[in-house]
């Protein structure tokens, strides 16, 4: 009797354990796919513009099914691809980097800048030091707040520190790599200074929105999970006439006419989840152009 009461103790001491683990995995999965992605605090508050897109949530979005993928989403992937520090990548979780979770790009007066988020420092370490072709990029410097690499081939740098990695294309061609190092270094130590602290940026991200976009004082979030695109703009842009769905699009220096506006928006000034991401992929690749020619 003893013994059986011993092990019916075992038994429930070992269902507890299970039971506990289980809970513990599921709010870790629960957290790691669903909170808020830290990557917009590497973003200065004097940014001229700042777009966020949340790639992971995007792609639950553009997968729901063969037929509402969107044209532009295979060319967005293989675009980051042609960064120089990447070229050598054959699969996404190789260097240390997720390349589909969220892309965040920005810029400043003194250049443009590209931000990814890193899984770890040391993978990434040694990816630039083993795998990336010695005539693309220098040796990795290392500095206190971050270690970069510089591209041979053109004016851009790449910096990483913990979860975050910035590629960087100075404004002035002519800029040094102390200028450089000055630049990333800002990037990297001023989070008390973030634009991601401004309130009204807060609200929209509070709207559970995969893409958002801050410029000017005023900013605006997607939400993309329905089959219509729901805007949700920053108080600043309510207050003002009407802004049109493709207001971001127009940024990134694409154009339409009056028979894409037609095709692309409804009578109501809506626009499709589906027709929405094909354009923000066409953004993307403009927004990317800096970094990949």
């Amino acid at each position: 009797m003893q013994k059986d009461k011993g092990f019916r103790r075992r038994v429930i001491t070992l269902i507890t354990v299970v039971l506990i683990t289980a809970a513990v995995v599921a709010v870790y999965l629960a957290y790691g796919v669903h909170s808020r992605s830290n990557l917009p605090l590497i973003v200065p508050s004097n940014a001229d513009w700042f777009y966020h897109f949340q790639s992971r949530s995007v792609d639950e979005a553009a997968r729901k099914s063969a037929d509402s993928r969107p044209l532009y989403y295979d060319s967005f992937y293989y675009t980051l691809l042609k960064l120089p520090v990447l070229h050598n990548v054959k699969d996404a979780g190789q260097p240390g980097i997720y390349l589909m979770t969220d892309v965040v790009l920005f810029a400043d007066k003194k250049g443009w800048y590209a931000a990814l988020t890193v899984t770890s420092d040391e993978k990434l370490n040694a990816f630039c030091r083993d795998n990336v072709p010695s005539d693309l990029i220098e040796k990795p410097v290392e500095k206190p707040e971050f270690t970069y690499v510089k591209s041979k081939t053109r004016n851009l740098y790449f910096a990483y520190k913990h979860k975050a990695c910035v590629f960087y294309v100075p404004a002035d061609t002519a800029s040094d790599v102390a200028a450089a190092e000055a630049a990333l270094n800002a990037v990297f130590t001023q989070k008390d200074s973030s634009i991601y602290n401004i309130q009204a940026l807060q609200n929209i991200y509070d709207k559970e929105c995969q893409v958002v976009y801050w410029g000017g004082n005023m900013g605006h979030g997607v939400q993309l999970s329905g089959e219509m695109t729901q805007f949700h703009f920053s108080d600043s842009v309510r207050n003002q006439k009407p802004i049109s769905p493709l207001y971001l699009f127009s940024k990134a220096g694409i154009s339409y006419n009056e028979a894409d506006i037609d095709r692309i928006l409804n009578k109501n000034n809506q626009i499709k989840s589906r027709e929405y991401l094909n354009q923000t992929f066409r953004a993307m690749y403009y927004f990317l152009k800096p970094f990949v020619q």
